[in-house]
């Protein structure tokens, strides 16, 4: 996913028939600067490129707005321990939503589940 493809007039949109249809969804959340923000988007994107049945959508932030949306998402997905950049979860339309973790979390999750070979740090 280029950082174009962030952008709402760039982005291809799915309708909620082919994403439902995927089986794994995940959501990375972060701010721009962050270099382990960028790092979880290029497996996201490894992701993407070799798996059919994987969908990927981020959401990134000006570091300002940052921690007004990671308190929200420690609420939501129960996850007040992580407090950094990127806060990553998954969970496809009509699914329970689960947090995953940072980077080094989805690294893992991604070579263990998918078997695709991502840098661990």
């Amino acid at each position: 996913m280029g950082i174009f493809d962030w952008l709402p007039l760039f982005r291809k949109e799915e309708n909620a028939d082919e994403i439902s249809k995927k089986n794994y969804c995940y959501h990375i959340e972060g701010f721009l600067s962050c270099a382990y923000f960028h790092a979880a988007t290029d497996v996201g994107d490894r992701l993407t490129d070799k798996m059919k049945d994987v969908k990927i959508d981020v959401s990134a932030y000006m570091k300002a707005q940052w921690q007004d949306r990671l308190n929200q998402l420690q609420q939501e997905l129960k996850a007040g321990y992580h407090s950094t950049s990127p806060f990553i979860y998954e969970g496809c339309s009509g699914n329970e939503l689960k947090f995953v973790g940072g980077y080094s979390d989805f690294a893992r999750l991604a070579r263990d589940r998918h078997r695709i070979s991502v840098p661990l740090d």
